[in-house]
């Protein structure tokens, strides 16, 4: 019995070791979080406290390093470019050739616009942090940026504190491990492999996330969407000269480009002005079918007409003769 005793006062004690090193690793946030808003300077501490009835104040522990930071780097950058294929195969390779890898890639064909068939393409890419700059230089050097975000998230809070879970858990296992391995009883063993599995389970847990993390932080991601055009200019600053002789120049390539796309579009669309011209001629001819058919059929009558003595003029209407013209005359008054 006093054995029996003396572990589950062993296992309590484990438990409150276990409670005591979360408490202090939920100290350890909020006080770094208060140190972060109250201080202009990038390093900060990471503070480990046992509080105390009579004392409020916590012992600080060395610095982190700047270099110790955790931080997630993300880029959102848009180009456009004239050699759409060209460019997204350099993407590819030039990520390969620094470490990384295209996690995913959406290329969408477009449909014709007025002068080109335009596409585009979404690319996520995953670049080793140390090498993103280098990166992203490329990339600038051989397409016009239209849009650029950068984004840096310090996680060093939440990695530590995962950190501190962690330990806690595993001290924990620790002494379970030495309590399961002293049991005597059936009904010890099942209840320390119980709590055993529930630590097991928290510990994977916080890997997990730890490897998130780490893959975040070690590979810096670039979203990156391509552009197709037919010509474009990189921005800069130009004078009130050159924007008037690019502009004129803008414009005779325009000029010159909507003649050619009018015989281009002029000879897609045969086939379907040979229909056309087909249905028109088809309906010109019916009408002057009808056309003849009705003169004829007029000029029939007409002699028809001239044989019973009925005379026209030269504009093809009727002369009455004398006894019509005599009944038409109003008689006088007697």
């Amino acid at each position: 019995m006093k054995k029996y005793t003396k572990r589950v006062f062993a296992v309590l004690l484990a438990l409150g070791l276990f409670a005591g090193l979360l408490g202090c690793s939920s100290n350890t946030a909020q006080t770094e979080s208060m140190d972060l808003e109250g201080s202009s300077s990038d390093a900060f501490g990471t503070y480990l406290a046992e509080e105390s009835p009579a004392q409020d104040d916590a012992e600080s522990l060395p610095q982190v390093a700047d270099q110790d930071r955790k931080r997630i780097k993300t880029v959102n950058m848009t180009v456009e470019t004239e050699n759409f294929d060209g460019l997204i195969a350099r993407v590819s390779d030039r990520a390969e050739a620094l470490g990384g890898y295209l996690e995913s890639s959406n290329i969408y064909n477009g449909s014709y616009t007025s002068d080109y068939r335009s596409r585009n393409a979404s690319l996520t890419i995953r670049i080793p942090a140390g090498q993103l700059d280098a990166f992203l230089k490329d990339v600038e050097g051989t397409a016009n940026v239209i849009r650029k975000e950068e984004e840096v998230s310090d996680v060093t809070l939440q990695y530590v504190d995962l950190e501190s879970h962690k330990k806690a858990l595993l001290a924990e296992q620790e002494s379970l491990l030495s309590l399961l391995e002293e049991a005597e009883s059936l009904d010890e063993v099942l209840a320390l492999n119980e709590q055993l599995t529930q630590v097991r389970y928290q510990l994977e847990s916080m890997e997990s996330q730890l490897r998130t993390y780490d893959n975040k932080i070690d590979y810096s991601t670039v979203s990156l969407t391509v552009e197709e055009v037919q010509r474009y200019e990189p921005y800069a600053p130009k004078s009130a000269g050159e924007r008037i002789r690019e502009g004129f120049m803008q414009n005779v390539y325009r000029v010159g480009n909507g003649i050619s796309e009018f015989f281009i579009r002029l000879i897609i669309a045969l086939p379907i002005l040979a229909v056309l011209a087909v249905i028109v001629g088809l309906f010109l001819l019916i009408v002057l079918l009808c056309s003849r058919i009705s003169q004829k059929r007029a000029a029939a009558r007409r002699a028809r007409l001239e044989q019973q003595g009925v005379r026209f003029n030269r504009y093809g209407s009727r002369i009455p003769d004398s006894k019509e013209k005599q009944s038409d005359t109003p008689k006088a008054d007697q």
